[in-house]
């Protein structure tokens, strides 16, 4: 079965940090969602396997500014490529106000990625 993105996913290319246990992979977003992102690691690894929860920091602007995302994710697929597709499963109101302005700003339709958040609520409420 085929699956529907309900949610708008933008390419973004920036700097990640994935953590699990007391290992840590860099690596780069490539696009991203209100619910999951992609990342392309840097190196090939087989300490991540499909249901692994990793925490995952964004690099916004250069260690010293202080703007991050930081998100908790599970881990949805593997790629032969070394990519890496996560869904996420916990996101902090800071980081989730930088995400949300991402998506705005990079899809072109602010109030489209405010309706998709809204409509993600109402699901996640009725579930």
């Amino acid at each position: 079965m085929e699956e529907k993105r309900k949610l708008s996913r933008v390419l973004f290319q920036i700097r990640a940090l994935v953590k699990k246990e007391n290992m840590a992979f860099t690596g780069k977003v490539e696009n991203l969602s209100l619910n999951g992102l992609l990342i392309h690691l840097t190196e090939k690894t087989d300490a991540l396997h499909s249901g692994d929860n990793v925490d995952v920091t964004i690099d916004l602007a250069g260690e010293s500014s202080g703007l991050f995302i930081n998100i908790t994710g599970q881990v949805v697929r593997l790629e032969e490529d070394g990519s890496l597709a996560l869904h996420l499963t916990h996101i902090d109101l800071d980081s989730f106000v930088h995400l949300k302005n991402i998506l705005a700003y990079n899809s072109g339709d602010y109030d489209k990625i405010m309706d998709e958040f809204m409509e993600s609520l109402q699901e996640t409420s009725s579930d």
